[in-house]
């Protein structure tokens, strides 16, 4: 369901409520939340209220890339495999601090994407894209500024990070042991890539969380006799 912010889970006998920002209401046996961990505790409410320990961890959990800015570009042709350039580039000097060829597998859509400098969230889009054209167009040529399209986005918006991050060191508390457990009597999980124990922040990660979490569901309701592979 798309637009529905969930704002509040509150625990009722052996089911979940959950409530959004809509006033919809709907009644759960288990309740998976996928989004950050930091996200989650600030944007949601809990009744009862989550155990001190994990209220304190919820904020520290690092969201992985959300200091980036992603950006792609289109343009109508590969102009720079055809002047024999990779499309890769690394930088320290410029907006543009990594990017790839990002040329689909058909190769009928030509284009490039990778991330901006964190500091560029102050710019405006318009800005930001003058800059990143202007680069390109000191690396690879005056055809780098007649893109068929230009797109950025901002990751610390509400809807991935939602506030500033407590955080000292990448992958912060991602995959602590606490992030593991089920509450509200084993009815509600936490289940992202920066729950996950290994490659935490990664699509593995994000995998390995889900399986994890399916696992768990099984045995809640099967016991140790079954496995995910069984259902």
């Amino acid at each position: 369901m798309l637009k529905s912010k969930v704002t509040e889970i509150e625990e009722s006998g052996d089911q979940l409520i959950v409530r959004t920002e809509n006033k919809d209401q709907f009644i759960a046996d288990h309740v998976i939340i996928s989004i950050p961990p930091q996200l989650a505790r600030t944007s949601i409410s809990f009744t009862p209220q989550l155990p001190h320990e994990i209220q304190t961890l919820l904020p520290t959990v690092q969201t992985w890339m959300s200091g980036a800015i992603k950006f792609a570009i289109e343009y109508s042709e590969p102009f720079w495999r055809q002047e024999g350039f990779s499309g890769m580039i690394y930088s320290h000097a410029g907006i543009i601090v990594e990017m790839y060829d990002h040329t689909n597998l058909e190769e009928n859509k030509f284009g490039v994407t990778g991330f901006l400098n964190g500091g560029s969230a102050s710019y405006s889009q318009e800005v930001r894209k003058e800059f990143v054209l202007k680069q390109l167009a000191e690396l690879l040529g005056e055809k780098a500024v007649q893109p068929v399209s230009y797109f950025d986005k901002v990751w610390t918006d509400e809807y991935i990070l939602g506030g500033k991050q407590i955080i000292s060191r990448p992958h912060q508390n991602n995959g602590h042991p606490l992030l593991q457990f089920g509450y509200l009597n084993d009815k509600l999980f936490f289940s992202n890539t920066e729950t996950s124990p290994e490659f935490p922040g990664y699509m593995e990660g994000a995998v390995i969380s889900a399986k994890s979490i399916v696992e768990k569901l099984i045995k809640n309701e099967y016991g140790n006799s079954r496995s995910l592979f069984d259902i």
